[in-house]
């Protein structure tokens, strides 16, 4: 029992991480209905294996004027579930509990009421019905009730009952509420269905085998070959010592509630089947479908065109005094169509070898935050760009030129100043460095140190606007990573649930 315990945590599980991803079974290729029914049969499956393990639930179910009641009062030997000519007779499920030690908990959860309760055994008799003890036989309402309340107590506990014995009389034992509403859908419950055919007191020999013959038609016909169908009569006895002896056999056997519940957990994981599919890779999405992702995303920027802007900038800052100083734009919005498009072929790729309805639940993981994405991958470019100011050494030289132009264009106008002024000029009043005056050292060593500058700057600003270049594209392109795994994450979430689902329905088969 801790085996079906676990398949059924297994099928709840299932259910639970599934169900988020299903919105739309049909498309899946199953029943609408097929996921929540399993979710409550696991509730139910669950619920009823807490309770006590040593009794077993019999239902005595079928139409309207069947002899359900009769049939029970004979089984019990004893008047307990009133019957007679007015129809429907039973409204409410009525219990007859063999050794009731245990069972108060599973008849609360069966909702069979108090007063609606027989025990069976007393110290009369002995051991006389010891075979049976354990037993909780339910005489149910008709399940084609005028009633609806009726209906719908019976078919509840048909649902939750460990052995389900059919009663139909000669007069509806073809009724079709039974068999396209029931019978038709037991086939995975076949080990844990009895069907009676009772009321034989009401036909001659030969009729009886006749509706017999054509009973064990129509119940083949439902998926039912093989289901013991025992014909009975309350009146004369017929078949309910057999009835009795297959329920001590039940009951010996323990198995009841085993049976029914394996079945029907096979059953709900054959229909569940087709929302898993084959194993596939633990994690589809590697390093080089996220780089292609970041890549696709750094074209939508323009890195190359960004980088070369940086690289640009740089270099109008760096060495040239007299160039025009450059005005850095922001990065403008990704191009939505070329975002959306990378988005959807990196989730075709993750999405690969899943079966519906994974695939679009993939898709649709990738493409949560899509309207979004090409602001926010112009906002990391923009937060990735390096800084406008050029380097601190580069400040120097630009000082160190301006100084150097300074004294250049000094010493040039004094010496112009006197050679202007001619004789009259206080020539030989003139500073001097040995045989050069002040003037000329000024004006040759400026222009010199100015020209230098220049030469020497030129090519070492290219250099720095090329690495400048390669940094700002290898920023962008980790800033285009970020954004790529902000993507990636819902994928690699939904995979690892559909990992998750599968190998919980595999634990449930």
């Amino acid at each position: 029992m801790t085996d079906l315990v676990d398949r059924y945590e297994a099928l709840r599980r299932f259910v639970r991480i599934a169900t988020p991803y299903v919105p739309d079974p049909a498309a899946a290729g199953i029943d609408p209905d097929v996921l929540p029914a399993a979710g409550d049969l696991a509730d139910r499956a669950i619920a009823r294996l807490r309770f006590s393990g040593g009794h077993t639930v019999v239902a005595l179910a079928g139409a309207t004027g069947g002899g359900k009641s009769s049939l029970f009062n004979a089984l019990a030997r004893m008047q307990l579930s009133p019957s007679g000519h007015l129809r429907p007779t039973t409204a409410h499920a009525h219990a007859c509990v063999w050794n009731p030690g245990g069972a108060e908990a599973l008849l609360d959860w069966l909702g069979v009421a108090p007063e609606r309760r027989f025990v069976r055994e007393s110290l009369l008799d002995a051991e006389d019905e010891a075979s049976l003890r354990g037993l909780v036989l339910l005489d149910l309402p008709d399940m084609d009730s005028i009633a609806t309340g009726h209906r719908i107590e019976a078919d509840r506990l048909v649902d939750v009952v460990d052995l389900v014995v059919w009663v139909l009389d000669p007069q509806k034992y073809a009724d079709q509420t039974v068999h396209e509403d029931y019978l038709r859908h037991m086939g995975a419950l076949r080990d844990v269905t009895v069907v009676v055919f009772n009321q034989t007191d009401r036909l001659s020999p030969a009729d009886t085998e006749r509706c017999l013959a054509d009973l064990t038609r129509l119940v083949a016909a439902d998926g039912l070959a093989g289901v013991p169908i025992i014909p009975t009569s309350a009146v004369t006895w017929r078949g309910v010592e057999e009835v009795r002896t297959l329920l001590e056999k039940t009951v010996s056997a323990r198995q009841a509630v085993l049976a029914r519940l394996d079945g029907e957990i096979d059953a709900a994981v054959e229909e569940l089947s087709p929302l898993v599919g084959p194993e596939i890779s633990e994690d589809p999405i590697d390093r080089a479908a996220i780089d292609e992702l970041a890549g696709e995303f750094g074209s939508a920027v323009g890195i190359p065109a960004v980088g070369a802007q940086a690289g640009q900038d740089y270099k109008r800052r760096a060495a040239l005094p007299l160039a025009r100083r450059s005005t850095r734009s922001d990065v403008p919005p990704a191009e939505p169509t070329a975002v959306a498009a990378a988005v959807r072929r990196f989730a075709a790729i993750a999405a690969a070898g899943l079966p519906a309805p994974w695939p679009d639940q993939v898709r649709r993981a990738a493409l949560t935050r899509l309207d979004q994405l090409p602001t926010e991958l112009a906002a990391a470019a923009n937060a990735a760009h390096p800084a406008r100011r050029a380097a601190i050494g580069w400040w120097v030289v630009r000082v160190a030129w301006w100084l150097a132009a300074v004294a250049a264009v000094a010493g040039g106008g004094w010496l112009l100043w006197s050679t202007v002024h001619g004789p009259d000029a206080p020539r030989a009043d003139l500073p001097y460095l040995g045989q050069r005056s002040w003037p000329l050292i000024l004006l040759v060593g400026g222009a010199a140190v100015a020209v230098l500058i220049l030469l020497i700057g030129r090519p070492l600003a290219a250099l720095g606007a090329r690495r400048r270049q390669a940094k700002a594209q290898r920023r962008l392109r980790d800033a285009m990573l970020s954004v790529a795994r902000e993507v990636v994450g819902p994928c690699r979430t939904a995979l690892r649930d559909y990992h998750q689902a599968r190998d919980a329905l595999k634990a449930a088969g």
